[in-house]
């Protein structure tokens, strides 16, 4: 009988759950310490565990599948590569879904929380030709939101413009709230086609990522997303406890299975004796009705102005704020203009919002934990809400384009 030269079809897992480190800055050290994490739990014939490390040593970037123990786990090295290039991202999820086909894929971004040191900042910004660049701009932005982007053609685009002033506008969005978002819109529209059906999970180990604006942009190739509203410890997510909870039930519902990485998480850091963490589950086929009550806040501040402009400052300065008073709990955030506000119409629309965005199985946000008292009074999503200065990058989004009120409702906020 002859040979017949035909492609053979790979077995499919339950889960394929990939991890992606762009770890090549002051986090490495805390990478290796996930790889440890992982490895005391390990692959099996129902779970994939697959990471893709860029560290800051000589390694340079590597490939694992996880092996209990770690014996003999790496796959591929990559040499040097840039863990901020989208396409790097996008390779590593064709590389996951093309070898280890399976019913459900998470999908987790490890970044760094404050990385951008001036030395690499200075290299980048001679590569890129950035005009009016000193060693003065270079210190400020190793202390700024831009150390936080995480792709680094976003850093590049910044770098690009012409003068530290745009350049300082452009960074009020490099925690992942204008351009990164885009760019990780379209990193996601990617591994959709790829697997032929949405994310089941993205799972953001990076800080301030339970974010609406950047919910919103995933919706279309993401089922669910568990992120943190806070800055994230140095530890991160406790891999050993999540991934040994999915290696003893691999046949758990998505939202369950979401639910408890939030629950561990806390559970976890209150073991360790820290405070000030939060974690948060969306459950994104929800997102759009729920964000109508945001339109319509929005509409009901716009229609009193300017008279309501005083209540929703002092409500910003007694409500929960993250990122340098860039986001707001939007629970929190409605509850104190209720209590402060005299016009009924927002006192209705604040309620119907604190209504929506309470945590239930059977809500947008599905689950919600935290340590620390400061967070007792929110529901785990903060949206973009400056004082002083919108950027001019916000109006590119999808929450923007789709939620028409909230950005007019800012315009004119901040117009007095």
């Amino acid at each position: 009988m002859p040979f017949l030269n035909r492609k053979v079809r790979k077995m499919s897992s339950k889960w394929t759950y990939m991890v992606y480190m762009a770890g090549d800055n002051n986090l490495s050290t805390a990478g290796d310490e996930d790889l440890k994490e992982m490895r005391q739990v390990g692959s099996s014939s129902d779970i994939n565990i697959l990471v893709q490390f860029d560290n800051a040593g000589n390694e340079g970037t590597r490939r694992f599948h996880i092996k209990r123990g770690g014996v003999n786990d790496k796959v591929e090295d990559l040499g040097k590569t840039d863990s901020g290039d989208p396409h790097i991202l996008e390779d590593f999820i064709a590389w996951c879904c093309g070898n280890y086909p399976a019913d459900r894929y998470a999908l987790i971004l490890w970044n760094h929380g404050g990385g951008w040191e001036p030395g690499d900042l200075d290299r980048m910004a001679r590569s890129e030709r950035t005009k009016n660049w000193n060693a003065r701009e270079a210190s400020s932005r190793s202390a700024s939101k831009l150390k936080k982007t995480f792709f680094s053609t976003t850093v590049s685009e910044i770098l690009n413009l012409g003068t530290p002033k745009l350049r300082e506008i452009c960074c009020d969005d490099g925690s992942g709230h204008s351009l990164d978002t885009i760019e990780l819109g379209e990193v996601l529209a990617f591994a959709m086609d790829k697997i032929g059906q949405p994310l089941d999970i993205l799972g953001m180990d990076a800080c301030l990522m339970s974010n609406l604006e950047v919910a919103y942009q995933a919706e279309p190739y993401v089922r669910y997303i568990v992120a943190s509203e806070e800055n994230e410890p140095n530890e991160g997510w406790p891999y050993n406890a999540i991934l040994g909870m999915l290696n003893k039930n691999p046949e758990i519902s998505t939202p369950e299975f979401c639910s408890k990485i939030v629950r561990l998480y806390t559970k976890t850091y209150k073991e360790w004796g820290q405070s000030d963490v939060t974690q948060s589950a969306f459950d994104l086929s929800r997102i759009k009705d729920t964000t109508k009550c945001l339109d319509s806040l929005a509409e009901a501040l716009i229609d009193q102005m300017p008279g309501i402009v005083n209540d929703i400052r002092r409500a910003q300065r007694i409500s929960m704020s993250f990122d340098d008073d860039k986001l707001w709990d939007i629970s929190h955030f409605c509850k104190e203009l209720s209590g402060l506000t005299q016009e009924n119409s927002v006192v209705q629309a604040t309620q119907k919002v604190i209504e929506e965005f309470e945590p239930d199985s059977e809500k947008l946000i599905i689950a919600e934990s935290h340590l620390g008292q400061d967070y007792d009074h929110c529901c785990g999503a903060s949206i973009y809400m400056p004082t002083w200065r919108i950027s001019k990058y916000y109006a590119d989004l999808k929450f923007a384009k789709d939620i028409k009120n909230w950005p007019l409702m800012l315009q004119n906020y901040n117009e007095y």
